[in-house]
């Protein structure tokens, strides 16, 4: 019984500090860095004109794996409508099991 009961606090102990869910400072998520950074589904926004501050400006991307794809995906969508980068300009949903969870920046 004893054993089982161990057994039950190790495996508790391992998923909240180092599973999926073992949360990161870094990014203030309650994900690892490491599932934040290269393993997380985001959806990628842009704001045209984001120095307008109009919210109504934002556009839906593209979707992708990782935190500096997303990055790199609005990257790339600037260069294409010709807009000067703006760290700004974009922000990461992350999506978990259909349902938008957290946003972030790399």
């Amino acid at each position: 019984m004893g054993n089982i009961i161990l057994v039950i606090f190790l495996v508790f102990l391992w998923v909240k500090f180092f599973g999926e869910e073992s949360g990161c400072d870094k990014y203030v998520s309650k994900y690892s860095c490491k599932y934040v950074e290269e393993k997380a589904d985001y959806d990628v926004y842009y704001w045209l004109k984001v120095e307008d501050d109009n919210p109504l400006d934002d556009k839906y991307i593209g979707s992708t794996k990782g935190l500096l794809n997303c990055k790199n995906v609005a990257i790339n969508y600037s260069n294409i409508v010709h807009e000067r980068w703006n760290e700004r300009s974009y922000i990461c949903v992350l999506k978990k099991d259909g349902l938008n969870m957290e946003k972030h920046r790399y």
